[in-house]
């Protein structure tokens, strides 16, 4: 069972999707993932407030779905 998505991965996904920075541009995961945590810092708190409230709200669906679902990592 896969985990919910926090508010930064949601955020992440969604700039990733809207194509924000086209693939021409940059294509290593490296460095989207560097730019799009420096946006990320940048943002006010309202704009992060709603993707804490996305990933709420995600997180109860996935609640809903596996209710007895419990993060346990395993050591490799």
């Amino acid at each position: 069972i896969p985990r919910p998505p926090n508010a930064f991965l949601l955020y992440r996904s969604d700039f990733l999707k809207r194509r924000t920075i086209p693939r021409e541009v940059e294509k290593r995961q490296q460095n989207l993932s560097r730019i799009i945590g420096e946006c990320w810092n940048m943002l006010s708190a309202e704009e992060k407030a709603i993707w804490h409230e996305k990933a709420a709200a995600v997180t109860a669906a996935h609640q809903a779905k596996y209710p007895h679902y419990k993060f346990r990592p395993t050591r490799r």
